[in-house]
């Protein structure tokens, strides 16, 4: 809050004048480091998924190809199997790993409690628990089902609720339904409930002390009780608020993510790819991406890659309307509606964000040209490959908010693009080429089972990308120059340049570890009295600090960070790069050696 100071006039008034607070608002401050600690966790489970789409794609590309129970399908099989088992159990994954990334002390019992909890909760909430205990008579639909009594075939209505069930049908026009199936689904929401929950409940409670009798009941042997007993209000509240928000979410979903509907899709997409882009300065897009990637539920037939013909169960029925939660999620398994949210960004990351650091290269002075070449051509090459755009996108983010505008707007304009034309490719970690390769087989069978192989057909995003790229050059190329923004080798100061951060680290590095020189010099530019802890995700340092305002920052850029981002008075992100996690256990290596 603001403070009130109070000012004596020169005719003895007294007049109160409102004085911004300097440390800010203490709630908001904590709130957003928080988000920060949140949207760190996610990369744990998020970090388990790029192997695994690798194993899962090609394993069931092999078994759709190969003679079933052929030497190369039983092969595909143990390929893909292992690869499936992520993607089956992503509401575990996220319990397990925001409980052991939120624990202070990151041990392994919190695991073992968030997975309690989270089956304690789906439990629950599965078919014929307290969903239907509470709903079970709302909103109702009648189906018509064949049923076995007394060796005879009997015809039976039955009631179902549409906040928990949907219906099945027994005709190819819908209308005759003959059953339903019960749809609710806490999913990945529940497993990061489960994880933040179990964190908070083990750092508050993991060094009680129980009387002599109870003893060994005590510290982290209290915590998994606890957590059990939670789980049941945890789950009535689930019970009771979820049927009606998902509900919610499934004609959301059905809607946005729906390529025959493109009035709704292209401006959902649209509007979803600027907001991913313009929240990655906070490190907040992947709370956005969580629901997106992994929670909205799509509805879908399974179409198998290449062929486009859909899928078979088990029973040898087609696998038609399918729910699957995540966008992800259902492109792995083949849902017809998949992958609006994952194709727009293959243009930006494959040849968007490349093309824009050849502009930057291209603006810089000539005579630091060639020294920009050799930091900016080497992230961009990243980017093609991985998706990783990071490094790239902190060059110009904090120094440039017309770049970032522009490259939201243009992040929105080519998701919008793909929606319309109905290109529907995923990824397991990010939109590289190594994914777009993966991908190109499930892509081309879902194109092709639309009927619009030719406009739909994924070899378009090559074409997009090179689009991109040109229009990435020249947008930045201008508005750099127009603006005289200071990217790399533009800096006014030609000691806090990023050139300057190079030569400097080169020079360092001669005579030690370059992680351990980067460290050093990040712990000089932060002090060592001011750190409370460190962490990091996939490119960035994520620390929290006293006071986050006690920070040198053009030291922190000549240990060769691209970006420093603070959150509230305590948070604070250092961009590193993907050789973070090297700088980050420098670091606190060399804080621990400080403190003893």
């Amino acid at each position: 809050m603001a403070e009130i100071k109070v000012n004596a006039t020169s005719s003895g008034k007294k007049v109160k004048t409102k004085v911004k607070d300097p440390n800010g608002p203490k709630a908001w401050s904590k709130f957003l480091t928080l988000l920060q600690e949140l949207g760190k966790t996610l990369q744990f489970p998020i970090a388990v998924l790029p192997f695994a789409a690798i194993l899962n794609r090609f394993g069931a590309l092999g078994m759709e190809l190969a003679p079933e129970h052929s030497v190369g399908w039983w092969i595909s099989m143990i390929i893909q199997k292992p690869g499936s088992i992520p993607f089956d159990n992503l509401p575990l994954l996220f319990a397990i790993g925001c409980a052991f990334g939120l624990a202070k002390d990151h041990r392994g019992e919190v695991a073992l409690v968030a997975v309690i909890f989270y089956l304690a909760i789906a439990a629950l909430t599965s078919e014929h628990t307290l969903p239907e205990m509470i709903y079970g008579g709302v909103n109702q639909f009648e189906a018509v089902e064949q049923v076995v009594k007394d060796g005879r075939l009997v015809t039976e209505s039955h009631w179902y609720s549409n906040l928990i069930y949907v219906p099945t049908f027994g005709d190819s026009e819908q209308k005759v339904v003959n059953g339903a199936t019960y749809v609710l689904n806490i999913g990945v929401l529940g497993g990061i409930v489960a994880g933040c929950f179990s964190a908070f409940f083990y750092n508050r409670l993991k060094d009680i002390k129980l009387p002599m009798a109870l003893s060994f009941f005590g510290g982290r042997r209290f915590v998994p009780m606890v957590a059990i007993a939670a789980s049941i209000p945890l789950a009535f509240l689930f019970s009771i608020v979820w049927p009606w928000i998902q509900l919610g979410l499934i004609k959301f979903g059905t809607a946005v993510a729906n390529p025959s509907n493109p009035a709704v899709a292209i401006p959902g997409t649209m509007v979803y790819g600027i907001l991913n882009r313009l929240l990655l300065p906070f490190g907040l897009h992947q709370i956005l991406n969580t629901f997106f990637w992994f929670q909205m539920p799509l509805t879908g037939d399974i179409i198998k890659p290449w062929t486009g013909e859909i899928a078979n169960g088990n029973n040898g029925n087609p696998l038609l309307g399918q729910l699957v939660n995540g966008d992800i999620n259902a492109f792995q398994k083949g849902v017809s509606t998949s992958g609006l949210f994952q194709s727009g960004f293959f243009p930006i990351m494959m040849g968007g964000l490349p093309m824009a650091a050849v502009a930057m290269i291209m603006a810089a002075n000539k005579d630091k040209r060639k020294e920009v070449a050799g930091f900016l051509g080497g992230v961009a090459g990243v980017s093609f490959l991985t998706g990783i755009t990071e490094p790239i996108e902190f060059s110009f983010v904090f120094i440039a908010p017309a770049l970032l505008a522009a490259h939201a707007g243009l992040t929105g304009v080519f998701v919008a693009i793909t929606t319309a034309m109905k290109i529907q490719v995923g990824f397991g970690f990010s939109a590289g080429f190594i994914d777009y390769a993966i991908s190109f087989a499930q892509s081309w069978g879902l194109a092709k089972h639309n009927d619009s192989l030719i406009l739909s057909n994924p070899l378009w995003l090559l074409l997009l990308a090179t689009a991109a790229g040109f229009i990435y050059f020249i947008v930045f190329y201008f508005l750099i120059k127009l603006l005289k923004i200071q990217t790399p080798g533009r800096e006014l100061i030609d000691s806090n340049s990023i050139v300057a951060k190079l030569s400097d680290t080169k020079t360092l590095n001669k005579s030690g570890d370059k992680y351990q020189t980067k460290a050093s010099v990040i712990l000089e530019a932060l002090g060592a009295d001011n750190i409370v802890s460190i962490d990091n995700c996939a490119t960035r340092l994520r620390l929290i600090l006293k006071n986050n305002a006690n920070v040198d920052d053009a030291k922190v850029k000549s240990a060769g960070a691209f970006g420093l981002k603070r959150l509230g008075t305590e948070g604070l992100q250092i961009v590193i790069g993907p050789d973070v996690e090297h700088v980050a256990n420098a670091l606190k290596e060399q804080l621990n050696g400080v403190k003893k």
